[in-house]
């Protein structure tokens, strides 16, 4: 359960710290300092999906935890569903090849 923890706090993190930095780049472009590199798509969104991702992460993790604590409690074996690790893992997965879209794009222009 720490590993995932972990996992999720560190996603939440990396999310605020994108949208920030992107926002952080919108107030310096406004000045006048550095010129725009067109729309941006992506920094408050990347970081929206990054928070929300670690949040179903951290939830994921205490739902595994409660799951396996009731099934040794009882005795019974100890066998979680492999399902949130997919869809996590699918999830975060869909969320870099979109960054890496956007990314690559930005570098083209």
């Amino acid at each position: 359960m720490l590993a995932w923890i972990r996992t999720g706090i560190a996603l939440m993190a990396f999310g605020f710290a994108i949208a920030r930095f992107g926002l952080f780049l919108r107030e310096v472009a406004q000045v006048g300092q550095v010129r725009p590199h067109g729309q941006g798509l992506g920094s408050p969104w990347f970081g929206v999906a990054l928070v929300v991702l670690g949040l179903v992460t951290n939830v994921a993790a205490t739902l595994r935890y409660a799951q396996l604590r009731r099934a040794i409690q009882q005795g019974h074996p100890a066998d979680p569903s492999p399902l949130a690790v997919y869809i996590l893992g699918t999830a975060s997965s869909l969320v870099a090849v979109a960054m890496a879209i956007i990314l690559a794009r930005t570098l083209e222009n």
